[in-house]
């Protein structure tokens, strides 16, 4: 351990399924093995088996709770930081970011709030529950420009610093390994594969996903949609295929490991109400898998029009109209994911991200405070 390490503690509402869990293990893990020190704190979620197996302290504080509950996790906090001092504080979550504050009347360290879901509301009660830290990592281009516009930020207190994604847990696939990945799940050369990886909730739209299977019956006879996640719509989206007869077009894989699914993927389908950088979509094009998105947050960042992909307004009808296009031209999702592959491995690393990072923690806290003489 040298005299330059830092210690930070990582503030977020718990251990749940999606994209800020994996930010958080892999930035996490990258910092250990760098010699910093790091710890979480939040409530155990359905993905708490991963972090609990982690070499840094989770600390159980009820983030996610009202008034009282947050008040208890200043407590436990207090009662941690006392022992454990810390350099900065990285919150992810806006109920995380007010505990850091009445952490932050004892110790004299700056808040980190990383913004993973921009176009939040900010009207009514929240514009007095929104604090967005003393500095602001946004993701991407669109995030940042919503806090300078909407969020009254000032420029100087962001930093964009887009996720990154280990590339080499994605490859592009030989033809040799996509035919037997196509061959596990009972899938054909004749068959055009269509993924959607993610959770089953609102607002990630995955009905559409349905209603695009029914309406491409003719146009796409053999069209296989690949729905990869579970969540509380689960049972609605079964019973919709139910109704409709679209089970042999529509399956339901439940959580899966991505790389299998991306391997057998001629394309993915994120039709988004609201999503933020979306690292499904940059693993699915770092492995050769053209996108199609909603315009939400982190769309600019990672399609380029027509050449790694295509994006589409929020819309449910234009979505499936282009979907539609997309899919019926398989030349050029192969020549789309080609170019999506090159982009990831170009602009999209993760030790882009990790070294970025590092740099802005450094530039936030002040040389030599809290480490040892």
């Amino acid at each position: 351990m040298t005299n330059d390490y830092m210690r930070i503690l990582h503030i977020t509402a718990g251990s749940d399924a999606g994209g800020i869990s994996r930010y958080l293990y892999d930035l996490c893990s990258a910092m250990q093995s760098a010699g910093h020190q790091v710890a979480i704190a939040g409530q155990p979620g359905p993905w708490h088996n991963m972090f609990r197996a982690a070499p840094w302290p989770w600390i159980e504080a009820p983030i996610k709770g009202g008034p009282l509950g947050l008040l208890k996790a200043s407590r436990i906090l207090r009662q941690h930081l006392e022992q454990n001092p810390v350099d900065l504080i990285h919150t992810h979550y806006r109920k995380a970011t007010l505990v850091a504050r009445r952490l932050q009347k004892n110790i004299n360290v700056p808040i980190l709030y990383t913004l993973h879901l921009s176009h939040i509301p900010l009207g009514g009660p929240w514009r007095w529950l929104t604090d967005f830290g003393d500095h602001t990592h946004a993701a991407a281009s669109e995030a940042r420009d919503w806090l300078i516009e909407d969020a009254r930020i000032p420029t100087q207190r962001i930093s964009l610093i887009p996720h990154g994604v280990h590339t080499e847990r994605f490859p592009v696939p030989t033809a040799a390994e996509r035919q037997a990945a196509r061959a596990t799940f009972s899938l054909t050369e004749d068959n055009l594969v269509a993924l959607y990886l993610g959770r089953l909730e609102d607002p990630k739209n995955e009905s559409w996903l349905v209603d695009l299977a029914a309406m491409s019956k003719d146009s796409l006879p053999g069209l296989r949609v690949l729905m990869a996640g579970d969540g509380p719509n689960e049972i609605s989206i079964r019973q919709q295929l139910d109704r409709q007869g679209l089970e042999d077009r529509v399956w339901m894989l439940g959580h899966r490991e991505p790389l299998p699914l991306l391997q057998a993927a001629d394309a993915m389908l994120l039709p988004s109400q609201r999503e933020g950088f979306s690292y499904a979509c940059a693993e699915a094009m770092c492995a050769g898998v053209p996108v199609l998105r909603t315009r939400t947050s982190g769309t600019k960042e990672l399609i380029v029009e027509g050449t790694t992909g295509r994006s589409v307004p929020i819309d449910r009808q234009a979505f499936l109209n282009t979907a539609v296009e997309f899919l019926s031209d398989k030349s050029a999702l192969q020549r789309m994911g080609i170019a999506a592959a090159t982009r990831i491995r170009r602009d999209f690393t993760f030790n882009r991200q990790l070294t970025e990072t590092i740099a802005m923690y450094t530039r936030l806290t002040v040389p030599g405070r809290g480490r040892p003489a």
